[in-house]
């Protein structure tokens, strides 16, 4: 009772009433994102739900939904799911998108090769270890750490600034 009292007079202005309702929306298309992704909602409810939620809110482009995938993207899961939401959903050519990630992965999967011969070479002149059973841990070399931070930086400002086009009718 104390609280109310005390915040009875308080308002909110504009501002805080537009951060309010941004958050809400991005919160809720998290929470419709993360009920498919657990199997909870199959594609096409999804899809309706969104659309529910979307003309409810008065949303007048999919901007949240788009942004919220992108956040979502790993290069090191199956993307799928997520793709087709914006194909279907949001009616846009992922193409590109598509290809960045292959690409990355493309680099990741060289970088990682090259990485683990170059140690291999280290332990056989440092230490003397060789043969075709030495497997190198990539995990727990720092220079690997590095160039794979560097690797998921690019790929994040790749996707950043991949421009979906609307699919054609």
């Amino acid at each position: 009772d104390l609280v109310m009292e005390k915040t009875r007079n308080l308002k909110l202005s504009e501002e805080e009433k537009q951060e309010q309702k941004q958050k809400e929306i991005e919160n809720r298309i998290r929470g419709l994102l993360q009920k498919y992704a657990d199997g909870l909602l199959n594609k096409k409810q999804l899809i309706l739900d969104y659309e529910g939620f979307r003309d409810g809110a008065g949303l007048s482009d999919d901007k949240f939904l788009i942004n919220e995938i992108i956040n979502r993207l790993n290069p090191d899961q199956d993307n799928q799911f997520l793709l087709e939401i914006l194909e279907e959903g949001c009616r846009l050519d992922v193409s590109s998108i598509r290809a960045i990630i292959d690409g990355h992965r493309h680099n990741y999967n060289k970088a990682a090769h090259r990485r683990s011969e170059r140690l291999k070479e280290d332990l056989a002149r440092q230490h003397g270890i060789s043969g075709s059973a030495v497997l190198p841990n990539l995990e727990a070399d720092d220079e690997w750490q590095r160039q794979v931070q560097e690797m998921h930086s690019g790929l994040e400002v790749s996707l950043s600034q991949a421009k979906l086009k609307p699919l054609a009718d």
